[in-house]
């Protein structure tokens, strides 16, 4: 069992925004949650006056919000301040304080392009769409030069995003700007499944047909769609929607709702626990 952790300082009224990451946090020891989880999204701009105020009137750590300002003055650098932040507060691990260090002096090596690709890809991972979003179009707008291979990267990411959210006309149209960007044919593919989603069979069919690169292409899709639905046919969560029906048909209603219940309780259960570990059980 871990050893538990004394909690510090007072819990906000107010929250802190963070807006590299786009949370709130509401005590000392969620912040450091935050800056440990997410340091590499972070930068000179998340260590400012405003987190020291906040640190002093909202957390009542008046000592350590005198300290980070007497640093900020003297233009100490953002690894220096996370590192005096969680090392005041003891909440994290030694070995996770100096992981977080060490990537926050590789991040101000980095330009603000780097950085920003960076941060993409890591909101994209974590399924903050809106937000990734907003670091790729910077970069495809404001890159000087911009690779053909870095271009055609990002907007094959935009195309992963717009699928994710069933916007597939949107999907298709990335997918291809990425393949005449790059010639990867991976791109290629994923347009043909972007259409495939969004057009009917027949037409879907028809485009195909009247497209040798569009018809070679959909032998490798359907290969790959046919694997899936073989490995969803094997998973667990086909056997209990298969059990179900069974049930229903049988009309076993009792044994339905009970396994009803049981599915909601394992998604609820399921829920609670990414909660837990995105808050890091730092709320009090």
């Amino acid at each position: 069992m871990s050893k538990p952790i004394l909690c510090i300082g007072t819990y906000a009224q107010t929250p802190f925004h963070m807006e590299k990451i786009g949370r709130n946090v509401y005590c000392i020891e969620e912040l450091c949650y935050c800056i440990v989880q997410n340091a590499f999204l972070l930068d000179e701009e998340s260590f400012g006056d405003d987190l020291f105020v906040w640190i002093e009137k909202e957390c009542s750590l008046v000592k350590l919000a005198d300290e980070l300002k007497g640093m900020a003055s003297k233009k100490c650098s953002v690894a220096a301040l996370a590192g005096t932040i969680l090392d005041y507060v003891g909440y994290n691990t030694r070995k996770e304080i100096e992981r977080t260090e060490s990537i926050l002096r590789e991040n101000a090596g980095m330009d603000i392009y780097r950085k920003k690709l960076t941060r993409a890809d890591y909101l994209m991972k974590s399924e903050k769409y809106s937000m990734a979003f907003k670091e790729y179009e910077f970069l495809l707008e404001n890159t000087p030069d911009i690779d053909q291979k870095l271009r055609s990267r990002i907007e094959h990411n935009e195309g992963v995003m717009y699928a994710r959210l069933f916007l597939f006309d949107m999907a298709a149209d990335m997918f291809m700007k990425a393949y005449e960007d790059g010639k990867d044919n991976e791109s290629y593919i994923q347009y043909l499944a972007a259409l495939r989603m969004k057009m009917a069979d027949e037409e879907y069919v028809e485009f195909i047909s009247k497209n040798k690169q569009a018809y070679e292409a959909s032998l490798e899709l359907e290969k790959r769609m046919n694997e899936y639905s073989e490995l969803y046919g094997a998973s667990d969560e086909n056997h209990v929607i298969g059990t179900l029906a069974v049930y229903k048909a049988e009309g076993k209603m009792h044994e339905y709702y009970e396994k009803i219940g049981e599915l909601t309780e394992n998604i609820k259960a399921d829920y609670r626990e990414t909660v837990k570990e995105k808050s890091g059980n730092s709320r009090r």
